[in-house]
């Protein structure tokens, strides 16, 4: 027969000793293989089941649920972090600085307020860098765990104002000895606070 050669009438023989090998050996040497095998199993499952386009779940949308509204709460913010504002939206960019010191030591004491009362921290600051021409028109807005200080200015102006004023900061904390950088950057700021 064509179809069943593959299936032999012989005992199988350990190769070591040219034994043949019972059963209930067979069956234990066989374990560990077929063990392996299933967990190869599972991971190549769960693998495809995590990146299937749906994650493995389908739903039936029904016509009342497609057009009805998403529900509303607290936990349903209006707008994303990774989305960016619609037009007439009161959603405004706001322009940071990022500040790093060579020697943290220099800053050290408005870091630590900084994570036990930030309020401190910023009243701090402001007589710290009075002293301080680069710092002029600057405000301590919060602290990064790297110790960078994030600065932003004191007064608001018009967006043309606000940008020259970034720039003309910069090049001054730039200069600065003891600044290892200050680099500027954009985010959005939300309303009520995201």
């Amino acid at each position: 027969m064509v179809g069943d050669a593959h299936i032999t009438e012989a005992p199988a023989v350990d190769t070591a000793t040219r034994r043949p090998i019972e059963l209930p050996q067979r069956l234990k040497s066989a374990a560990p293989t077929a063990g392996a095998i299933g967990v190869i199993a599972a991971i190549v499952a769960g693998t495809m089941f995590a990146t299937s386009p749906d994650g493995g779940q389908t739903a039936s949308v029904t016509p009342d649920a497609a057009s009805a509204p998403p529900p509303a709460g607290p936990a349903m913010p209006g707008i994303a972090f990774d989305q960016t504002p619609g037009a007439g939206s009161p959603v405004q960019r706001n322009v940071e600085l990022v500040v790093k010191f060579k020697d943290d030591s220099k800053i050290k004491d408005i870091v630590e307020a900084f994570w036990r009362d930030p309020a401190a921290a910023k009243a701090r600051f402001g007589t710290w860098s009075a002293n301080r021409a680069e710092f002029e028109g600057l405000r301590l807005d919060r602290v990064t765990y790297s110790n960078e200080l994030v600065l932003v200015l004191k007064d608001g102006g018009a967006p043309a104002e606000r940008t020259a004023a970034i720039r003309d900061a910069v090049k001054k904390l730039s200069a600065a000895p003891d600044i290892s950088y200050a680099e500027q950057q954009a985010t959005l700021a939300q309303p009520g606070g995201q």
